[in-house]
């Protein structure tokens, strides 16, 4: 061979022919194994500076984390109109401390994530479980102007002037046959942002705000005769779980999502979703964390958004439980975070809004695969 003609005509190919193969390997052994020190020493970081941050209003249509608990929520929530902030349990906000050091960035996090999430085992069963606590603040609706759809329909409810944060437990069991049981209800607890709020509260008869959620209940669904739209076909828990496992093609489906999504937008407010395809799928690697996609999708999503602008890395952070995790954000009409737990690639919690007081938490206490309705993985 002659390596000096081929050395003039492309240099770089010629060394990389000549260097050894396992000189490669070590290299990306050697990353890897830095990347998962850097993030240890990041989780175990502890910060006691809070997020500045200055409240945003969430626009986004929220996407269904799967097609059946999107018509359950639907059927239970109708009067949920007055969401505004949500906070810890006791109402004062939870908000993700930075870690003292910042030497990750949101691409490193992402892609540490990737490789947790790979090494889960592949399992499978009938229903797909979820445990799930929501905190909100509710308080009174704000009445829609005159003459809008909401007005026209009277889509919103009377309430009393006060605020009060709640936080509520759900399970959920999703099927494959499109069958559904939620318990919604479960360790209900209502708090006050102050006791001056509290005492007015109790000075109106102490009156209850929102009646939904009061009670314990076991709810029972069959979706299976259901016609489907395109959106919602997309977010069944079988085609959630047929989902590809390489990023590329996995990007090309959730674009093709995103389009159906905009389309429905048109159709039902007479404009498109706000937002680009990477606040689009931010928002929704949510509800695909959360939902029964496999070990090679959850991995392959990593990957994807690593490869998404505007994604940044706040930080370690702690959840409602005190699990730590890596806080990811990306903002657009809001800001949506995410925490994520980069050794397992397990999504911890969720929230959007102001970083003080999110406009609403989702923190994932548990999922998995069941065989029957009323199990736990």
């Amino acid at each position: 061979m002659n390596f000096g003609a081929d050395m003039n005509r492309n240099p770089d190919s010629t060394l990389q022919a000549l260097r050894p193969e396992a000189l490669d390997g070590l290299a990306a052994e050697a990353y890897a194994r830095r990347r998962e020190e850097d993030i240890a020493r990041a989780l175990a970081a502890t910060s006691e500076e809070t997020v500045p941050g200055t409240a945003l209003r969430t626009r986004r249509r929220r996407m269904p984390r799967v097609l059946t608990t999107g018509l359950a929520a639907g059927a239970l929530a109708a009067a949920a109109a007055g969401v505004i902030v949500a906070t810890d349990d006791s109402g004062g906000p939870r908000t993700p401390a930075p870690a003292a050091s910042q030497r990750l960035d949101a691409r490193t996090v992402l892609l540490a994530s990737a490789e947790g999430a790979a090494k889960a085992p592949a399992t499978t069963g009938k229903y797909w479980y979820t445990r799930e606590r929501e905190t909100r603040l509710v308080g009174p609706a704000r009445k829609p102007p005159p003459g809008s759809e909401r007005a026209r329909k009277k889509r919103w409810t009377k309430s009393p002037p006060v605020t009060a944060y709640v936080s509520t437990t759900q399970d959920t069991w999703s099927g494959l046959d499109r069958h559904e049981r939620t318990i919604t209800g479960i360790d209900r607890k209502i708090t006050f942002p102050s006791a001056a709020e509290e005492a007015r509260w109790r000075g109106l008869g102490a009156p209850e705000l929102e009646p939904w959620s009061a009670k314990r209940q076991v709810n029972d669904y069959d979706f299976s005769h259901i016609k489907l739209t395109r959106t919602q076909r997309n977010t069944t828990v079988s085609a959630l779980t047929g989902l590809p496992g390489d990023p590329g093609a996995l990007e090309r489906a959730l674009r093709g999502w995103y389009e159906d999504e905009n389309q429905a937008s048109v159709e039902h407010d007479g404009v498109p979703m706000e937002g680009d395809f990477a606040q689009y799928v931010f928002g929704v690697a949510q509800d695909l964390l959360a939902g029964p996609i496999t070990p090679a999708t959850k991995s392959a999503l990593f990957r994807m958004l690593a490869g998404q602008p505007g994604i940044t890395y706040l930080g370690a952070g702690t959840d409602r439980l005190g699990r730590r995790g890596a806080v990811l954000a990306l903002k657009g009409g809001t800001e949506i975070r995410l925490i994520i737990d980069p050794r397992t690639g397990r999504l911890l919690e969720q929230d959007s809004g102001d970083r003080k007081s999110p406009s609403l938490v989702m923190t994932y206490q548990a999922m998995g695969w069941v065989r029957h309705l009323g199990d736990r993985p």
